[in-house]
């Protein structure tokens, strides 16, 4: 039906969005090894470190230290990526359970943790609340409301349907945002 279009649609514009992005995150790392005179292609492990850092704000949210490129590029770095529930504890290997996380801290204090387990878990909270996570659902919540009242309006078809696209996109980024930010307020992991 009409709606499985749209549906199918907006995951195939998300999809060549998120393309689009690892390809401008890929060349930002190219042009960063080329300055260093490193001559490599940036491997997948890179392009999601970039996503991750860029999604984090070039903040380390367990640490609350600033990011860096040299501190996760390159053959030494600093800053790894971090399964926030933990895999030891059934976390998935899905990139709403990954952070860049500072290595000494995630080797030595979050380990097999979840983040509700840590000392730092207020401050984690109130860094995700600072780089603006919190902020970005309500907008998104917001958007489901505006295009399903567009699409309801609508009166051409193109109109309707481009409104729903938007409801489906905004609804697929709000879910992987609640999903990211559950992990970090979950006391326990669900069975």
């Amino acid at each position: 039906g009409l709606n499985d279009f749209n549906k199918r649609r907006a995951i195939e514009l998300v999809q060549r969005d998120n393309e689009k992005k690892r390809a401008d995150y890929r060349n930002e790392i190219l042009a960063y090894f080329q300055a260093q005179g490193i001559n490599a292609e940036p491997s997948d492990d890179d392009i999601l470190k970039y996503e991750l850092w860029e999604e984090q704000k070039h903040k380390c949210l367990y640490t609350d230290k600033q990011i860096s490129l040299s501190d996760f590029l390159g053959s030494n770095p600093l800053f790894d990526i971090e399964h926030t529930v933990p895999r030891s504890r059934g976390g998935d290997n899905s990139n709403a359970n990954k952070t860049l996380c500072c290595r000494q801290f995630n080797r030595e204090i979050k380990g097999g943790k979840l983040p509700q387990e840590l000392r730092e878990k207020e401050d984690i909270l109130a860094r995700i609340e600072s780089i603006g996570w919190e902020k970005a659902l309500e907008d998104l919540y917001t958007k489901i409301a505006r295009e399903t009242r567009a699409a309801k309006a609508a009166v051409e078809k193109d109109r309707k349907d481009k409104a729903i696209q938007n409801r489906h996109i905004a609804k697929m980024r709000l879910d992987y945002l609640k999903d990211k930010i559950s992990r970090f307020k979950m006391k326990e992991v669900p069975e």
